[in-house]
């Protein structure tokens, strides 16, 4: 009786006893295709394994010139002559960036100055005022009379030094002193010397969200920021975060002439998980 020899059929490892050369190509195949799927293996456990700390960073501020500076005009100015009678309505004289020598009137003196000199308010040449035919306040409701306010010294309105208007101030208007535009005019821009980092909301950091918060920022005179505004938000708390960080950051201020000044400028804080 003759036994029957037994054929096992393909295997894995049948390459192993096929021919030299098939059996060559086929290990090497074999080889990398293993050195691959170990490779993606290993990735994979990588970023599934790691933990990543919640960070907020603001974009380094050496570059703050590629910023978009914000110009919103001047406002906030205000004069007059101690006269009885309100200002009377007119056009403001003309805008210009450069000191103030001589401010606004409505009264012409008696004697001219032997070296005449423009009258001028300081805001932008861009800002146009409604054309009325004499030198006054735009925002006067009186045309019957010539008169200077009752504010003073300087200037035309019920406000004070030099400006047209009831506040304070070389420039137009009724508001807080004036906004310069940061980068023009001989105006310097702001610069930033303490900037702590902004803190992640929970929210945001369960939901791994990151991106971008872009805040209107016045820097004031003193170098602190005021008067901050979303320009473009988040959400996820993150808005709230940028403000809470920014309100801490604390500038050199922009300057005029060696003069510091308030400007409006546009700041861009990063939020990315690590």
């Amino acid at each position: 009786m003759t036994a029957a020899s037994l054929d096992p059929g393909p295997n894995l490892f049948t390459f192993l006893s096929s021919d030299r050369d098939t059996s060559s190509r086929r290990r090497e195949t074999f080889a990398f295709s293993l050195i691959g799927q170990v490779v993606v293996v290993l990735v994979l456990a990588y970023f599934t394994t790691r933990i990543f700390p919640p960070s907020g960073t603001v974009r380094p501020l050496s570059r703050f010139d590629d910023l978009p500076l914000i110009f919103s005009g001047h406002n906030g100015g205000g004069g007059g002559s101690h006269d009885v009678l309100p200002a009377s309505r007119g056009t403001p004289p003309r805008a210009s960036l450069d000191t103030q020598i001589v401010p606004p009137t409505v009264i012409v003196p008696k004697e001219m100055p032997r070296l005449p000199v423009e009258e001028t308010v300081m805001a932008a040449p861009e800002v146009k005022f409604p054309q009325v035919g004499q030198i006054g306040d735009p925002a006067s409701k009186y045309s019957q009379w010539l008169s200077n306010g009752p504010g003073g010294p300087g200037g035309i309105g019920s406000g004070c030094c030099g400006g047209i208007g009831p506040s304070t101030g070389p420039y137009v208007g009724d508001g807080p002193p004036g906004l310069f535009p940061a980068g023009k005019g001989g105006v310097s821009v702001p610069e930033v010397i303490f900037n702590p980092e902004p803190s992640f909301s929970e929210e945001a950091r369960k939901a791994k969200y990151q991106g971008i918060v872009l805040l209107f920022v016045v820097v004031g005179k003193d170098g602190h920021t005021y008067d901050i505004r979303v320009g473009q938000g988040l959400g996820m708390g993150l808005d709230e975060k940028a403000i809470d960080a920014v309100r801490r950051w604390r500038f050199r201020p922009a300057t005029l002439n060696g003069q510091p000044v308030a400007t409006q400028i546009a700041v861009q804080v990063d939020f990315h998980l690590y």
